[in-house]
């Protein structure tokens, strides 16, 4: 009896966090996958000669929280989290492709075509790139990832950043 009461107690906080987390990366993404979805972003900043983000094993277990719990619910929500004192990108794929993570910031970044040099909130379509500005975004010195697998099999990725880009009426770099 003491033996089962002790595994229970052993595994409530590891089910509370819904997916397995990295003690490395603060999230469920493998170290390798952390890695190569900060390196893309810092692709992405190296061809405008904007500073490199570091990892924030903070930022990314804010976003696996966000990811989890879009992740929970029974239509696999895809939305922005409400008063997030973060900038934030998602990214759901469907069960049927075949998946990596770093598609998730490759995604973003296809949204340079449609970028025009503008203050935010000003300018044609300024508002069909935000996930690549956010990606861009010159003050941003920190990112964060997650990621969740509903129970349908839809893969969610969620990226925090800080400080948050995106601020109207200001340049992105």
């Amino acid at each position: 009896m003491l033996n089962q009461l002790l595994l229970a107690l052993l595994l409530v906080p590891a089910l509370s966090f819904g997916q397995a987390t990295s003690d490395s990366t603060g999230s469920s993404l493998s170290a390798e996958n952390a890695k190569k979805i900060l390196d893309h972003h810092n692709k992405a900043r190296a061809e405008l000669h904007i500073p490199p983000l570091t990892w924030s094993s903070t930022l990314a277990a804010y976003a696996q929280e966000w990811a989890d719990s879009l992740a929970s619910t029974d239509d696999c929500l895809f939305e922005h989290r409400p008063n997030n004192e973060y900038g934030e990108n998602i990214f759901m794929s469907s069960p049927n492709d075949k998946f990596n993570p770093v598609q998730a910031s490759q995604a973003w970044y296809s949204e340079k075509k449609k970028f025009t040099y503008a203050k935010i909130g000003e300018g044609n379509d300024w508002d069909k790139a935000l996930h690549y500005t956010q990606m861009i975004w010159k003050k941003t010195t920190e990112m964060g990832a997650g990621m969740a697998t509903s129970s349908n099999g839809n893969i969610i990725i969620v990226a925090n950043y800080n400080p948050a880009g995106n601020m109207s009426g200001d340049y992105p770099y």
